[in-house]
């Protein structure tokens, strides 16, 4: 089942696009359109790690290890890799 991403830190200017998630087999796919680009993009995070961020107990970098700086980037600002070239933050 898709569900909405939920924002944990709201911005400061409001997101265009929406982010969500889904959980199949021990890994969660986050996917959207990145802010910058308006292009689909998608990353895998493990389940444990997902809901332990979500619940405020840790930070995102504890929470996603494996995950590249960029990527988490986007469940953050909704940047992806591409758009963050573009638009340097």
């Amino acid at each position: 089942m898709v569900q909405e991403l939920p924002i944990r830190n709201f911005p400061l200017l409001p997101f265009r696009f929406k982010r969500y998630f889904e959980s199949r087999n021990n890994k969660v796919r986050i996917f959207g359109q990145c802010e910058v680009t308006g292009k689909n993009f998608e990353m895998h995070v493990p389940v444990e790690g997902f809901f332990v961020y979500l619940q405020g107990f840790k930070n995102i970098r504890e929470a996603f290890k494996n995950n590249s700086q960029e990527e988490l980037d986007f469940i953050v600002t909704g940047i992806s890799p591409e758009g963050r070239q573009l638009r340097p933050i």
